[in-house]
């Protein structure tokens, strides 16, 4: 081997060497802790683990008080109002007394005392309907009489049994339900106990003493008709029945609208004090990583990781619990995510920060961003996407509920999406550039057309998490695309509230108007079809957009993004040195760091 030969092995290990010398020093860089943001990464993880614990139930424990679905829908009409107000308010009495911290403690203390007050709502008086079926006539009897018995009489009504049981020992191999006519003829067919069976008849209404009861008068089935039904065997059957309309009698004790008011008196001020903490603690957070050079993507992986956790530990001990009395109960879930923001509120107390104020004149700076219509075309689309987020944050567990998922997996959807995004959040800005934000935004609308048909057409609820591990397209990704642009589209000084703007449209006006128009499709369509009405405005939504930047927002904003990325080149960066630009508050802090990475 020659001289030559030798020294060119020799240097391209030495190369392959420090390659992998500087890689792993990159790679520990970014791991590393700064031990003065220790504390701050923690109040993330256990407030948005706390809040996170029990957010996801409220749903179900309102449909646990007996409030309908579209008293559900009223509720998260409501909610937006409310995490509209909250921030401002906030912010202006922070701004005013310079007490960041204790305005932040004083809104966790708030919201977390309402919520657990959420536990003593009275329910509503339930009334359940039940299918009985054996050697006997079958009947459908009611828990307690109610005003509309009477009223039901020669109704015809399409109902559903579920959750059919035998009531013996030893049950038949094949349960058999048969239909007969006049003519001492009958069709018997097998059905499985485990599905839902759909009966459409005429009902006749009989009442004897205090028991109040309904039988057949006629039924269709595969479109013949049939004069009543039977199940020829001796051991009975019961099952729950679905689809009987609500009574709607003012005196009725399930209409007391005591229920529904305390309630949502209840839930819209403890979502006023939410929506307030966090946006709170978002602003000290900045505050915060301003002062220690930290970054603000990487503080957030343990409030990732806290949404991970969390919800899947709320969720194994409602499992425990409810099992241990009979019943569905989510008081474990609030409990938990109390006690999580009273170790939160103890550690906010040991932040050290220093905060500039915001601006004073909030309507004239909202009055310059409304009048750019590449902004008011951006707000539409975070709008549309933030109501394919509500709609699903607000109604998936009740789907899961329905196809049967236990609780402890309605936690654990949580955690695999954010699973998925916790190492993301190292290379999201990398991403995002390499792609575009354009990009970016047309994959999240076809993301979630993805996700809302394929939850429309699940029937396994174990088929939920290859479409929940997406969530990294349509909502860690999609965000920071969504926050980096905003720089790009603001006016200048006007960053902060471009920015709070597009929090405000997506996450509150957006969730509002998903839930609501949820609400609707589900209370008269049903769950599948409002996932694939949603799906379907992210197909037309996703079409849309992308014509409208290739005619027009296109060349509006190319030339503002590339004088930005000249203005952010560090000037002395043949140096060494970082770099370091800031922004108010509630805006975005840019940095650029050296070879060197800063401790997160």
């Amino acid at each position: 081997m020659s001289a030559k030969e030798t020294e060119a092995k020799a240097a391209a290990a030495a190369t392959a060497t420090n390659s992998a010398k500087n890689w792993k020093e990159r790679l520990m860089g970014e791991l590393r802790w700064n031990k003065k943001l220790i504390v701050l990464k923690l109040v993330l993880f256990f407030f948005q683990g706390g809040t996170m614990g029990f957010l996801p139930f409220l749903t179900l424990h309102m449909q646990q008080l007996g409030i309908t679905v579209k008293e559900i829908a009223i509720v998260y009409a409501f909610l937006p109002i409310a995490s509209l107000l909250g921030p401002p308010t906030s912010g202006i009495i922070a701004d005013k007394f310079g007490r960041y911290k204790i305005v932040v403690i004083i809104n966790i203390i708030i919201t977390t005392i309402l919520h657990c007050c959420l536990l003593y709502v009275p329910p509503r008086d339930k009334n359940s309907l039940t299918f009985t079926c054996g050697s006997q006539e079958p009947r459908l009897t009611w828990d307690t009489c109610d005003y509309c018995h009477d009223d039901r009489n020669g109704s015809s009504l399409d109902l559903v049994l579920q959750n059919c049981k035998f009531l013996c020992d030893t049950p038949p191999e094949e349960p058999k339900l048969c239909y007969y006519t006049g003519h001492n003829t009958s069709t018997c067919h097998t059905f499985d106990m485990n599905t839902q069976l759909h009966i459409n008849g005429t009902i006749s209404s009989l009442r004897a003493n205090d028991t109040c009861s309904h039988r057949w008068l006629d039924l269709t089935h595969d479109e013949r008709s049939y004069q009543g039904l039977r199940c020829f065997h001796n051991c009975p059957i019961r099952c729950q029945v679905k689809g009987m309309p609500h009574c709607e009698h003012p005196d009725d004790p399930s209409n007391k609208p005591d229920t529904f008011w305390i309630y949502f008196a209840i839930r819209i001020t403890a979502t006023f004090f939410l929506a307030s903490a966090f946006t709170m603690l978002d602003a000290t957070t900045l505050a915060v990583i301003r002062d220690h050079d930290g970054d603000f993507g990487k503080q957030r992986v343990l409030n990732m990781i806290g949404q991970a956790v969390v919800p899947l530990i709320a969720g194994i001990l409602v499992d425990f619990h409810s099992s241990s009395i009979g019943y569905s109960d989510y008081m474990p879930a609030l409990y938990l995510g109390a006690s999580f923001n009273v170790i939160a509120v103890i550690l906010v107390g040991k932040l050290h920060c220093n905060a500039d104020k915001a601006g004073d004149n909030i309507l004239s700076d909202l009055k310059k961003l409304i009048t750019k219509p590449e902004i008011d075309l951006f707000l539409v689309m975070i709008w549309v996407l933030g109501c394919n987020w509500g709609f699903i944050e607000s109604y998936l567990f009740v789907y899961l509920i329905e196809l049967n998922a236990p609780n402890y997996m309605l936690g654990l959807t949580l955690t695999v999406g954010c699973i998925v995004g916790v190492p993301v959040m190292y290379v999201t800005d990398k991403i995002v550039n390499k792609l575009g934000r354009h990009m970016v935004f047309i994959i999240s609308f076809a993301t979630y057309a993805i996700r809302q048909f394929g939850y429309a057409n699940i029937t396994d609820p174990w088929l939920v998490f290859p479409f929940e591990m997406l969530e990294v397209f349509t909502y860690q990704i999609m965000w920071v695309a969504a926050v980096t642009f905003c720089p790009i589209l603001a006016p200048k000084g006007l960053l902060a509230t471009m920015t709070g703007l597009a929090g405000a449209i997506h996450y509150s006006v957006g969730r509002g108007v998903g839930a609501l128009l949820g609400g609707y499709l589900i209370a008269q369509y049903g769950l599948s079809f409002a996932f694939s009405f949603f799906g379907y405005v992210c197909v037309i939504g996703g079409g849309l957009y992308t014509l409208v930047y290739i005619v027009y927002i296109k060349r509006r904003t190319q030339p503002r993004e590339k004088e930005l990325n000249i203005q952010n080149i560090p000037e002395n960066a043949d140096e060494g040195k970082p770099m370091i630009k800031k922004a108010s508050l509630t805006g975005v802090i840019i940095t650029s760091k050296t070879e060197t990475n800063a401790d997160v």
